[in-house]
């Protein structure tokens, strides 16, 4: 045993560094991962950004681009209008009907 002391003193500290501990081994990697999807993440949300700033300018500059939103999305008409609102959901009757 005497002999075998420095070889378990190495392993146990190679346990320590490697598993145990908020500065171990395996936190590193599982950070390293984490860093890896939030990087990705945030990519994502800078060419998502790009595109909505595009359409924003485009949006700001074209007041019939404006009109089409506004009809579209949100069903705005003309007073003198009617508005016919068609959808692609299956219509399933309940049995009290």
């Amino acid at each position: 045993m005497s002999r075998h002391k420095y070889l378990i003193t190495i392993v146990l500290g190679l346990l320590l560094i490697g598993f145990v501990g908020e500065n171990s081994l395996l936190h590193f990697m599982q950070l390293q991962v984490r860093l890896s999807e939030v990087t990705k993440e945030l990519e994502e949300y800078e060419q998502q950004f790009e595109r909505d700033s595009l359409r924003l300018r485009a949006l700001q500059s074209n007041h019939k681009g404006v009109e089409r939103i506004a009809r579209e999305k949100y069903f705005m008409k003309h007073p003198d209008e009617d508005v016919f609102v068609l959808s692609n959901e299956y219509y399933k009757p309940t049995e009290e009907q």
